[in-house]
């Protein structure tokens, strides 16, 4: 199956090259030294290496077999022995598997010739593919022949690392970029090279000249692209190593001589196309990248010249004349903005002559250069347009040679003008305010006052500095309960309609108002409640001078609104009172008004016979103000449903103030009162719940508790007697028994350590626990704790340090409890420290604070399990992954004691970088005339 992360060029292309791996062999084993086993060029090396890389890995092995055959047979061909044959053909194809898996490693396709890290990577997989059939090749000839190994290891390398040098760059080149084509200059460059190359190598030609050919390369690897000098390269490989096969030039004319032998005038001729590679492609590379780079310039600059022209926001460039910023480009946004004149071009304007700023352009310009501003922003106006305003950010580019500047324009005249009608309409709504001559009430969504009008000081003598900030329900002239200021904004009114109720109120003085309140709910966009809007209208002399109609005619729709005569008769019936009930006014006029309430509920409430005989009890119940607290009562529709309505039930007077019958006002709050009963229930379930929760908790530190305590004395037991019987005194153990008995008292020393943690744990986490406070230095608790450990460091190879304090740190504490911290954070350090590490405690004082700190260079604690560090039984995925015993507790306690000192405990590390943890724990303050 092909993989689908490389293309291939295909079997055809496949056949082609191992048949030119045949032919190149065949014609580099006619080119041998007689009777030597060793050709002096072996260009089938480089197109073998390139078969390998072209393809992906699957088809290797295919390409590899095929490469043994090919090769094997031009060695045959070639008039060799078929195990020579044979083995030469295993170690070409091993050279290519070796120098292929090395330029295609870390890749996922063919690798390429573009950078020079590529070059560089191509020298190392010929040196790589060179030594590995250099190699081959020596061995075989030790086995099968009597050949120089020394002479055949050098040629052979140098021959195949110059022919991968230079065969394999056409590969890596392929598909690449091709430069601008010069056929004119390529046909002349390349005539001109053959040309040299033919008269550097003719016959007889003795003089040393093989440099002149290497600047006609150069001339290729400047003008021409990579693949082109790869090619050329290529072409002038095979003509140099043909002539000089040919015993022409100076190589092969030295040979012809018997000055150098054929071996050296082979690994010469390999190592000056080394030479004339290293030169060429290299350069060809450099400038590649070069050019590559020039292009992406350019496109970037094409991008900015782009967005500079066409950016909605104006844009300027400026350099600075002094502190005048002169203007050297604009965009068309910034010309439309600036250009009040209509010319088009603002280049040469001085942007201080077209812009009106607060603050002086020419100190900003000063402070920018001088480097003490990064840049600024700003709000200006336009010399050119007294209406407009625009915002601007200015920032420095550049200082040298020559200050420049770019200044970005964003025209928000359009915003200025609705801030300034905004203005205005607060101005207008805050005169209507203070000239409407009622209370007004403004309240956020807390109920609290943040805005009242000028009638509403004087009608209730409050000035505004005693309204504002408060509850509206804690003052005397808005509703008295919280409930109703919330159910304003629980309540989904959505219909613009307010809602109105009437209620006391006292000003100042104490004195008795009569207010009818409209509530409403100011809205934002998304339709949600920003503010509460409370109108109050005094209409205490109304009501004292109208009867039950004219305080009917004041009442909202929203509210059931029920006129009673003294008989308990339904004279009035409301919309607010037909919404709720379903009933018609004109049918409910003359009925009881008991009948709109629930019997059962009624004769409970009121100890009637009957619901008849019931309102005289209701009557009865006014208070001395005339007037019923507000009760939740049921109410029973048209169409038999049942609502809870919080009702209230008033006397109605004439104006000589005699009494003509009673006012009911209701509101239903049936869904309110739901919902305050299903968080009613929530509630108690949550109460519940965490009472439940504490008491297991409380269960499991008393069981931890009990177990700890329980277990102690029986292994305390085991323990003794477990060194009673080690020691002889009761009788002498066998010696194959000591082992075991010292596992046990090892192991029941470690459960009596797990009980005492335990215990010392629930003691922590008691309310009851008392702790010693004493005045203590800290420092003097070093080398109790230093000797504490030294069994710890029993065979052990760690660095244990410990740093005293240049003076004494003195804090107030339990000198028992804080020992028992260093020792729990010193005796884990050395226990997660391998063997080789080291680890420090010092004191120092931060601030107000004195503070220890024990650092470990061991495993580290993972990041993400540092959040339940110090919680009971904590141990790391590490600490248990490398079965590092330990119960979690000890760092929980250090925690526990550090918090009833009044410190903190903070840690800092890393999977397998150390740990350090650091405590602070409060100073004592000295008094002054104990002061040092």
């Amino acid at each position: 199956m092909m993989p689908t992360s490389r293309s291939n060029p295909g079997w055809v292309v496949a056949l082609s090259m191992l048949v030119g791996i045949y032919f190149a062999g065949v014609s580099a084993v006619a080119f041998a030294p007689h009777r030597d086993p060793v050709a002096a060029w072996w260009p089938a090396a480089g197109i073998a290496v390139a078969l390998i890389v072209l393809y992906p890995r699957s088809w290797w092995p295919a390409l590899a077999a095929g490469v043994v055959v090919f090769s094997g047979l031009a060695n045959v061909t070639g008039g060799r022995d078929l195990d020579v044959s044979a083995l030469f053909g295993l170690s070409n194809a091993a050279e290519a598997l070796a120098a292929g898996c090395f330029l295609c490693r870390g890749r996922t396709g063919a690798p390429r010739l573009e950078t020079q890290d590529d070059f560089i990577k191509l020298i190392e997989a010929a040196l790589i593919g060179g030594a590995t059939i250099a190699t081959g090749a020596t061995l075989t000839v030790l086995a099968l022949d009597d050949g120089d190994l020394v002479t055949t290891w050098r040629s052979v390398f140098a021959s195949h690392a110059a022919s991968t040098l230079v065969l394999v760059p056409i590969a890596m080149s392929v598909g690449q970029a091709v430069a601008r084509r010069r056929p004119l200059e390529m046909a002349i460059q390349a005539f001109a090279l053959a040309v040299v190359t033919v008269l550097v190598f003719a016959p007889s030609q003795a003089l040393s000249l093989t440099f002149i050919p290497l600047p006609f390369l150069v001339w290729a690897a400047l003008r021409f692209d990579v693949r082109h000098v790869a090619w050329e390269l290529a072409g002038f490989s095979a003509l140099t190593t043909f002539l000089t096969a040919r015993d022409f030039g100076p190589f092969g004319g030295s040979y012809a001589d018997g000055r150098i032998t054929v071996a050296a005038a082979g690994a010469l001729t390999q190592g000056y196309l080394l030479c004339a590679a290293l030169m060429s492609l290299p350069l060809a590379i450099a400038v590649a990248q070069r050019r590559k780079l020039l292009d992406q310039v350019s496109a970037s600059e094409l991008v900015f010249r782009r967005n500079f022209t066409e950016s909605l926001v104006g844009m300027l460039l400026m350099r600075g004349h002094g502190t005048r910023l002169e203007i050297i480009d604009h965009n068309d946004t910034a010309a439309t903005l600036l250009d009040a004149s209509g010319e088009g071009s603002l280049n040469g304007a001085s942007l201080d002559a077209l812009l009106d700023t607060a603050e002086p352009l020419d100190l900003v310009t000063a402070r920018m250069t001088a480097g003490h501003l990064d840049g600024w922003k700003g709000q200006a106006g336009l010399t050119g347009r007294a209406d407009a305003r625009v915002n601007v950010v200015l920032s420095l580019l550049a200082r040298e040679p020559e200050p420049l500047f770019a200044a970005q324009l964003q025209d928000v005249t359009r915003e200025y003008d609705a801030r300034r009608q905004l203005e205005a309409a607060e101005k207008l709504t805050s005169a209507t305010l203070d000239t409407t001559n009622c209370i007004i009430l403004v309240t956020d969504l807390g109920g609290t006052i943040v805005r009242v009008n000028a009638a509403t000081t004087e009608l209730t003598g409050y000035s505004e500095e005693q309204l504002i900030g408060r509850p509206v329900w804690e003052t005397s002239i808005a509703p008295s309960q919280a409930a109703d200021v919330e159910a304003l904004f629980m309540w989904p009114n959505r219909s613009g309609v307010p809602v109105s109720r009437e209620a006391d109120a006292r000003n100042s003085r104490g004195e008795k108002l009569r207010i009818v309140w409209n509530n409403n709910i100011v809205r934002d966009d998304q339709d949600l409640p920003m503010y509460a809007v409370m109108t109050g209208i005094d209409v205490t002399a109304e009501r004292a001078t109208a009867g039950l109609n004219a305080h009917l005619l004041q009442a909202a729709i929203t509210t059931a609104m029920i006129g009673i005569d003294t008989r308990g008769r339904i004279t009035v019936f409301n919309s607010g009172a037909e919404n709720l009930l379903g009933y018609e006014a004109a049918e409910m006029v003359g009925e009881p008004f008991t009948r709109l309430l629930e019997p059962g509920e009624l004769i409970s409430r009121t100890g009637a016979r009957s619901p008849e005989t019931a309102f005289e009890a209701l009557a009865g119940a006014l208070g001395s103000d005339g007037e019923t607290e507000p009760r939740d009562w049921t109410w029973v529709s048209h169409d038999g449903r049942q609502h809870t309505v919080s009702m209230t039930l008033s006397v109605a007077a004439d104006a000589f103030a005699a009494q003509v019958g009673f006012l009911c006002v209701g509101r239903d709050v049936t869904e309110q009162r739901h919902n305050q009963e299903m968080m009613q229930a929530a509630l108690e379930k949550e109460r519940t719940a965490v009472e439940r929760l504490r008491q297991l908790d409380e269960a499991k530190n008393d069981f931890v508790s009990t177990v700890s305590h329980e277990l102690r004395t029986p292994v305390t037991s085991i323990v003794g007697y477990t060194e009673m019987l080690s020691d002889g005194s009761i009788v002498d153990p066998q010696p194959e028994q000591l082992p075991l008995l010292e596992t046990i008292a090892r192991n029941g020393q470690r459960l009596i350590v797990i009980c005492n943690d335990l215990l010392l744990l629930s003691g922590l986490d008691s309310p009851t626990q008392l702790w010693e406070s004493e005045t203590l230095d800290l420092a003097s608790i070093l080398d109790p704790t230093e000797k504490a450990i030294l069994p710890l460091l029993k065979d052990r190879d760690l660095s244990v340090s410990f740093r005293q304090p240049p003076a004494p740190i003195v804090v107030l504490g339990d000198r028992a409890q804080l020992e028992r911290v260093l020792l729990n954070l010193l005796s884990n350090a050395v226990k997660f420290t391998e063997d080789g590490g080291s680890v420090t405690c010092s004191l120092e004082v931060r601030g107000e604070d004195a503070c220890v700190v024990v650092a470990d260079t061991g495993i580290g604690i993972p990041a993400d399990e540092q959040a339940g560090l110090f919680q009971k039984f904590f141990r790391s995925s590490t600490a248990q992954a490398r079965a590092i015993q330990g119960t979690g507790l000890g760092l929980s306690i250090v925690a526990a004691i550090v918090a009833a000192h009044g410190g903190r405990i903070a840690v800092e590390s890393a999977h397998l970088e150390g740990t350090t943890f650091t405590v602070l724990l409060p100073l004592k303050r000295l008094s002054a005339a104990g002061a040092p």
